[in-house]
């Protein structure tokens, strides 16, 4: 066999392969009679640096820490003739804590009455005595115009392949204009086991390019785990770290350096 034919038999080979790989289709809905447990845990450590020959600044340091722990359950009936199903979603304890101090958000224990259709919530009442109405209407707009967690592609996905998701980010700097950044996403899918899709995600972190920022320097990477139940049409686990390092150049003497290290925890159980 000569090397043309030998070239072209391997090319034919592979796309034969291609073919006969297996796909997967992915696209987060919510299904009626299931009930939706989520538990999330986010927390976030940010370590400002003063960059500077200045007496007054020189070796200076802050640090914050923050956390957030909440849990919801969404609970789903039975879906109804015009193929609407009632949905009632319940907010457990939303636990903040900054720098150690700990405060209870009012949203905890609030009850959201309201139906599910084409997989878009129409929220019919807001039930709580801690909020006012202003809150309420916040809060009926956000689950009505809520996105995926993650945007999947509309095509279907083999093992191996990838998908780019971006996520704005701003990051405040004290004594200067808060930075905006673009968290740029990157989703492998590694496997699927009875059902479960793995995803492994790679983060990279960089300056926003929607807008113009002078005497800043952004960089960072981070990484991740999602898995995905293709029979509930869910995302179950979806878990990711990251590290970002700014510079801002205040004036020609100080440069604020900030170090943000964030970890996010959410998992989801469907029964």
């Amino acid at each position: 066999m000569n090397i043309k034919n030998y070239v072209l038999s391997i090319i034919i080979l592979t796309s034969f392969i291609s073919c006969g790989q297996e796909t997967f289709e992915f696209k987060s809905e919510i299904n009626p009679e299931k009930t939706y447990s989520l538990t999330m845990n986010m927390s976030s450590t940010n370590r400002v640096n003063y960059l500077t020959e200045n007496s007054e600044l020189k070796g200076k340091t802050a640090e914050s820490n923050n956390s957030t722990k909440m849990t919801r359950i969404t609970t789903t009936k039975e879906i109804m003739n015009n193929d609407s199903f009632p949905a009632i979603i319940e907010y457990g304890q939303i636990i903040t804590t900054i720098n150690g101090s700990k405060t209870t958000n009012p949203i905890s224990g609030t009850i959201v009455k309201g139906t599910y259709f084409d997989n878009k919530l129409n929220v019919k009442e807001v039930l709580s005595n801690d909020l006012d109405e202003k809150t309420k209407n916040g809060i009926k707009y956000a689950l009505e115009n809520v996105k995926p967690d993650i945007d999947f592609p509309k095509k279907p996905l083999k093992i191996g392949d990838s998908f780019e998701h971006n996520m704005p980010m701003t990051i405040p700097i004290e004594g200067a204009n808060p930075v905006k950044i673009e968290i740029i996403k990157t989703f492998t899918l590694k496997s699927v086991k009875e059902n479960i899709a793995i995803f492994i995600l790679k983060e990279t972190i960089q300056l926003s390019t929607q807008i113009e920022q002078t005497n800043v320097t952004a960089n960072g990477d981070g990484n991740g785990i999602v898995e995905f139940d293709i029979n509930e049409n869910q995302i179950i686990k979806n878990n990711a770290s990251f590290t970002i390092e700014v510079n801002v150049k205040i004036n020609d003497d100080i440069t604020v350096n900030s170090i943000v290290n964030s970890n996010s925890e959410v998992e989801t159980k469907i029964e």
